[in-house]
């Protein structure tokens, strides 16, 4: 490298030798011109202890600058397999470098170079000629580097303190002592980092880690802090958990993140590096999940109003909503930003909460970093569960709760105030965490916008939480309870919206990212009755590119503002489709408030940065489907959902699922037994499944699939079964051969010791032969997949479906017919109307659903129809369809795509060329379907030019969301 530097215009000297006493005494380099200039070499992985190097050397005196030029972990083996006869720049050369350049009163220059990028950075340093610019990546990753060692040299650290720190209770497991290895040390990195910040703006001493002899040390400067407060942030004592042998690892750690010069990054990228310091992994381990900074900021745009705007995150997470509600009222302030101001908002504005201290750790110092050069003396973070609260409660500085014992850690049910007798068990919570001084008491009150993201955990996790948990949560909200607004197996997050609405007064708001499922799931419908018969509904908002506005999960999410007090007459919801997310909050609310009184179905786009987009349109309050208040983005192409209600509202021969007494059950649901499955040879098999079919005669002979053993069961033991639904070409499976065992059987033994069983379970034979039909559609469905040929599926033979929903009340040809509504095209349109996203493409359809789908009223159909269908059928039974996508493919009008569309086309599917190459069969199943409900000739080819199109690129969204 030295050789290459001088090559390149830079006197790098090696072999250099210090004796300053008390120092490091052999930096790798020296560079003389313009001043001495010492620098350290490191490979990537150690680049931690580079900066603690570089930073020792930056303290000699004579010494005006140091850098570090940290080489790629691959060079390791490259360099070694190299010819000393090679050039330097043959072997240096291909690699990206980490670098940076310290001096000792400006900020530190750190970047991610090209090799023949060095020497230019570095003369432009040693010239002074370059302006410092920390690379927020780089920053991270140092930062992590430093964490990861610290986090080793805490397993040996006690794992009940290391446990009580992060996530407020005592570990049961491995994986939960793993959990808190894997975070104790990020949280200690925070500590030195953020002290640095506050100690260089305010009237704290600079840690001097030379003069440090024990971990424990660090106490004394982290307490001159806690005597203002940031009780959050510095009561965990995480380095008096270190060992003695610890000690050159934690002053080696100081020097490094002294080097970064953390004070002089602005407050915006060092919120950044605090945000994204832990890694993914990490976090989920202990629920820190994050809000992304642009969906929180269009939150708090929208949903704050005035400068003085109280506002309340029960759920506060790593603090994303609190900054971005602390930025939108700094930019109501009329006169200029003042520290009396900052510590009003911090003081008494904002107020966040959350069970979790580790998460009220990361809420404060990112709601602390909005202004880190004033002092505050009290922050509003407090760790409680929230939903024990209501305004007028207090959050004590020590009350007591005991851990609860499941995986689901830092939702312990909490006391009620009551200290019961301390033991090793016991944690505490309230305004400051564990070994914590005492704090001040937090009181809280009505506010004006309670935001929040909420914690997503699924009902059947609630229970666990600890013993009669829901039924305390039933009791917390008793007066919602009485208004039948409470379900069994509503969402752990809905309450938090019952919650939302105890500390607001009429005319405050709400503003909360939700999983989707919330606008459309049956037991959430009590929240749902809330918002539309006690609020006015302001925003809903969906994203198009992507499913989430949350980091970490691949759930549907919906951000939604509304305002507290029953709707007037013509109020409307302004929605708000996202594709890209850099997008202008202000342009949002002028489009809005523009579309008051527009038309309906009338849309604006607004044009933000980085080609992203927001389409803004308005619906009327009375119009929004109670059980389904996602319907307004099930599809992009909203003609598409026009279109649909063209057909449903004016034909006779239509009617809803539930009107028909259709018998819905569930197939498998209670029993799911899968190794009692013999799967038809043709079967797109998983490796759990067992048993394939091998011969088809009386006996059965079916082969397992992992063994070499074949087994002989009697065809009176089985009855019809329905496994897989993939890759099923034909919708008329009457023919495969596919069953359960619902009987015993000589040698039902040996069959169910090689499925690893013990005995039928008990029901099964009931459920199968009571449950049974000939029609069934699945629960769950990914509509992009390969494998997806038709949403529906139909059997002569009456058989149980496994995970699909049966219409066990319906005769065969009536079956039959429904079948053919479904699997057509206006079927497939049906289910993108009414469709319930989950994670990426995939979609449920609950039993509120299924009842809710339209189909023929076979009641009302003539015998002319009944013919018709039943000729359709004939022609469609047999068809072998390739997937839905590539059927409407085949289907599109090419004159409808853009080039964009057609690129788009090929890049997920390499189909362009196919497209409107035909599909003939399909064509002709749809002009019968909606010839009988009423569609001339015309109107026919006119309606589906339009479906196949839109189906299409409307599959080609759900695509690249899944992605």
């Amino acid at each position: 490298m030295a050789s290459y530097l001088r090559d390149n215009g830079v006197e790098a000297v090696t072999q250099v030798s210090i004796s300053t006493p008390g120092t490091r005494s052999q930096p790798d380099f020296q560079v003389s011109t313009n001043g001495r200039f010492l620098g350290e070499a490191k490979w990537e992985s150690n680049k931690w202890e580079g900066f603690a190097e570089a930073r020792d050397y930056g303290q000699i005196t004579g010494v005006d600058g140091t850098f570090l030029i940290c080489y790629p972990d691959q060079l390791k083996d490259e360099g070694g397999q190299a010819r000393l006869t090679n050039t330097a720049e043959s072997v240096l050369s291909g690699h990206k470098y980490s670098v940076a350049f310290l001096r000792r009163d400006a900020p530190t220059d750190t970047a991610k170079l090209d090799l023949e990028e060095i020497p230019r950075w570095l003369n432009s340093h040693i010239r002074d000629e370059r302006t410092p610019e920390p690379d927020p990546d780089e920053v991270v990753s140092v930062l992590r580097q430093t964490a990861y060692r610290l986090n080793e040299e805490l397993e040996t650290a006690p794992d009940e303190n290391l446990f009580r720190n992060v996530l407020g209770a005592s570990p049961e497991d491995e994986e939960e002592r793993e959990a808190a290895r894997q975070t104790a040390g990020f949280l200690l990195v925070n500590q030195i980092t953020f002290y640095r910040v506050l100690s260089s703006s305010q009237q704290f001493p600079e840690i001097d880690p030379d003069k440090l002899s024990t971990p424990s040390d660090l106490a004394e400067y982290f307490d001159l802090v806690l005597e203002v407060d940031y009780t959050p942030v510095f009561s965990f004592r995480i380095a008096n958990d270190l060992p003695q042998t610890a000690f050159n690892t934690l002053r080696d750690s100081i020097k490094s993140i002294y080097a970064l010069r953390p004070e002089t990054i602005t407050h915006d990228v060092l919120g950044k590096v605090f945000h994204e310091l832990i890694p993914h992994k990490a976090r989920k381990k202990v629920a820190a999940y994050y809000t992304m900074n642009k969906p929180a900021q269009i939150l708090a745009d929208l949903s704050i109003h005035n400068s003085d705007a109280k506002v309340m995150d029960p759920a506060c997470g790593s603090g994303s909503l609190l900054a971005a509600s602390y930025l939108r009222k700094r930019s109501l302030t009329e006169s200029g930003f003042s520290e009396q101001q900052h510590q009003e908002f911090v003081e008494n504005d904002i107020a966040g909460i959350d069970v979790m201290p580790f998460a009220a750790h990361l809420s404060c110092i990112h709601l602390a970093l909005q202004a880190p050069i004033y002092e505050t003396d009290e922050v509003n973070i407090g760790i409680e569960d929230s939903t024990k609260l209501r305004p007028g409660s207090t959050i004590s500085p020590l009350s007591f709760v005991l851990p609860q014992k499941n995986e689901q850690r830092g939702l312990a049910e909490f006391s009620d105030g009551q200290r019961p007798n301390v033991s090793e068990e016991t944690i505490e919570s309230g305004s400051v965490a564990m070994d914590a001084v005492a704090g001040k008491e937090m009181t809280l009150t009505t506010v004006d916008t309670v935001i929040m993201n909420p914690p997503f955990t699924r009902q059947e996790s609630v229970a666990g939480f600890a013993d009669g948990y829901k039924d305390r949560l039933r009791d917390r909200f008793s007066r919602r309870d009485n208004k039948g607004h409470i379900h069994g197996k509503m969402s752990y997050c809905s309450y938090f919206l019952f919650l939302a609405d105890k500390f607001l007064e009429p005319g405050g708001r709400i503003a909360a990212v939700l999983p989707a499922s919330v606008l459309n799931k049956s037991s959430d419908s009590g929240i749902r009755q809330m918002l539309l018969n006690e609020y006015s509904i302001e925003f809903l908002f969906a994203r198009e590119d992507a499913s989430n506005f949350s980091e970490d999960t691949d759930l549907r999410e919906v951000m939604i503002i509304a305002r507290k007090g029953e709707p007037e007459d013509g109020e409307s919801v302004a929605c708000v489709s996202f594709d890209g997310l850099d997008v202008d909050s202000d342009d949002i609310r002028t489009v809005a408030d523009s579309l008051r009184n527009a038309e309906p179905g009338e849309a604006q786009t607004v044009s933000g940065q980085n080609g992203s987009e927001a389409t803004v349109w308005r619906v009327p309050l009375e119009e929004l489907d109670e059980h389904n208040l996602f319907s307004t983005f099930s599809v992009k192409e909203r003609d598409l959902i026009k279109r649909w209600y063209e057909i449903v509202d004016n034909d006779e021969k239509l009617c809803q699922v539930k009107d028909l007494d259709p018998g819905l059950t569930r197939g498998g649901s209670s029993h799911p037994w899968t190794s009692g499955i013999l799967a038809d040879p043709q079967t797109h098999t998983r490796k759990n499944d067992v048993w394939v079919v091998k011969d088809d005669d009386d006996p059965l002979v079916v082969a397992h699939k992992h063994i070499n053993e074949e087994i002989e069961i009697p065809r009176s033991s089985v009855e019809p079964y329905f496994l897989r639904k993939p890759y099923r070409a034909k919708v008329d499976v009457t023919d495969i051969e596919e069953y359960t065992v619902v009987r015993p059987f000589n040698g039902i033994d040996r069959f169910l010791s090689l499925a690893e069983e013990e005995n039928i379970p008990g029901n099964w034979e009931e459920h199968v032969t009571e449950n049974a039909a000939h029609m069934a559609i699945p629960e769950t469905i990914k509509l992009t997949a390969p494998g997806t040929r038709h949403p529906v599926y139909y059997s002569e033979k009456s058989r149980v479906w496994h995970r699909m929903w049966m219409h066990t009340n319906i005769t065969g040809e009536d079956a039959r017919r429904m079948a053919l509504w479904f699997d057509s095209t206006i079927g497939l349109l049906q289910l993108f109307v009414s469709r319930i996203p989950v994670e990426g493409a995939w979609t449920k359809y609950r039993r509120y659903s299924q009842s809710g789908f339209y189909g023929f009223d076979i009641n009302r159909l003539s015998q002319a129809d009944q013919d018709q269908l039943d000729e359709a059928w004939e022609a469609w039974k047999n068809v072998e369809c390739p997937s839905i996508i590539k059927q409407m493919i085949l289907l599109a009008d090419p004159s409808k795509l853009s080039i964009e569309d057609e690129r788009r086309v090929e890049q997920h599917y390499e189909a362009r060329d196919e497209i409107g190459e035909g599909f003939q069969e399909r064509r002709e199943l749809d002009k019968e379907i909606l010839d009988i409900v009423g569609y001339d000739e015309e109107q026919q080819d006119e309606l589906l030019e339009e479906l196949y199109t839109g189906l299409l690129l409307e599959l080609i969204e759900l695509t690249e969301m899944g992605e």
